[in-house]
């Protein structure tokens, strides 16, 4: 019998943390989060809290961010590196990504002069200064522009070169202040028990796999290539290779095949997620919640499936120009139960710490109740006090449509 896709969006919300919030939150809950969620995204966009704290609030709530950067920069259990984007991985799976690093060891020279006409050597100067001086930022290197800018990717060659060294693993970030990244030697940032042997091929396919199951449940042969993104990543593994390893995940018991309602393609899950959605199709499902999501968050990064499975199309319309815009600059949807119900459009007036609600969409098809407005004045109240404001201002009387 085929699963439904209402059960298999509820496992899949379950599967990306969301639930009851802890009352409190300590570092390991912060990690275990992570840990569920694969990656985090990291992303310089300031509107509101940026990305990756709003995807840690969405499932935790008020958390002390002081201990996400302890996690990363202490107590070095999480690293930043480039999964689908740069973003906050666990250190324990650090071997899975040194095959990219090493590619791009390998071309160096290449990689730089792609990104910019001009001197490579830049790339062992920068690096014997991080040797002799430890952990240095990009503003501690000077350059005079003989030209003016010529947009967001124009920029000083140390830049760039710490950049590409960052790639490589080469360097790795030793700790951010006001979120400028300090670049160290990765051997001086890895901790002596983290495992740097690289796996063989097969072993990350396998990895990779058995992990995007973990946090999305249901699986489609592409899905565990795009959510940690082919080309940064390199799986190796098309979509036909990719199915011939789930084949061989099903045979040998790590993994279940099912079908989902009005799919052409088989999906496969982890033998543990068969079980829940027997109960799931049954009505065991208590998330009733309303969250915000940044359009960065890890439940929306497979645009294809969100269409399928919740029927939403998440728009991230900050990088199109005003006039094509629908919503406005920054928007975060809306999940309420398990559906993508609509998006708010915040800005936080950090001078006179408002929390500013430009407008509140709701889906055509969304009828808001009282249960539906309790929850999303909770939601609101809460994501204030996460972003240090005293109080809301609706810039609307009534939400829109579309």
């Amino acid at each position: 019998m085929a699963i439904s896709k209402q059960t298999a969006r509820r496992l899949m919300i379950e599967k990306q943390g969301f639930g009851p919030l802890p009352r409190n939150i300590e570092k390991k809950d912060i990690f275990e989060t992570v840990d569920r969620l694969g990656c985090v995204q990291i992303d310089t966009i300031n509107v509101v809290e940026r990305a990756h704290h709003v995807t840690l609030w969405s499932r935790l709530g008020v958390y002390d961010k002081e201990m996400l950067h302890d996690l990363l920069y202490r107590d070095r259990l999480l690293f930043e590196h480039w999964a689908h984007a740069n973003s906050i991985i666990p250190l324990k799976d650090y071997r899975y990504f040194i095959h990219p690093m090493q590619v791009r060891r390998a071309n160096l020279v290449e990689r730089f002069k792609r990104w910019r006409k001009g001197d490579p050597k830049i790339l062992d100067r920068v690096l014997e200064r991080i040797r002799v001086e430890g952990p240095l930022a990009s503003k501690d290197f000077e350059w005079k522009k003989e030209k003016p800018s010529e947009g967001w990717w124009d920029w000083k060659p140390a830049k760039i070169a710490l950049e590409v060294l960052f790639g490589a693993g080469v360097i790795l970030v030793s700790c951010r202040k006001n979120f400028q990244r300090y670049y160290d030697l990765a051997e001086r940032v890895l901790p002596d028990w983290v495992d740097i042997s690289e796996p063989s091929d097969e072993e990350r396919a396998h990895f990779f796999a058995i992990r995007t199951m973990g946090c999305l449940g249901l699986v489609k042969p592409s899905d565990p290539r795009s959510y940690y993104q082919n080309y940064l990543v390199k799986h190796g593994r098309n979509s036909r290779r990719l199915m011939a390893l789930l084949d061989q995940l099903v045979e040998e018991g790590e993994a279940e095949r099912h079908e989902i309602e009005g799919e052409k393609s088989p999906y496969t899950c982890l033998p543990e997620d068969a079980r829940r959605m027997e109960e799931l199709e049954a009505g065991d499902f208590n998330f009733e919640g309303v969250r915000f999501l940044t359009n960065f968050d890890n439940l929306l990064r497979l645009r294809d499936r969100v269409k399928t499975l919740f029927d939403f199309e998440a728009k991230l319309e900050t990088y199109i120009p005003k006039p094509k815009r629908q919503y406005g600059y920054f928007n975060l949807p809306i999940l309420y139960g398990d559906g993508l119900v609509g998006r708010i459009v915040p800005k936080m007036d950090r001078k006179r710490r408002a929390l500013i609600i430009n407008s509140v969409w709701h889906e055509p098809w969304f009828k808001p109740d009282e249960a539906f407005e309790s929850n999303f004045t909770e939601a609101l109240d809460s994501f204030a006090k996460f972003n240090d404001a005293d109080n809301v201002e609706m810039m609307e009387d009534e939400p829109r449509k579309g």
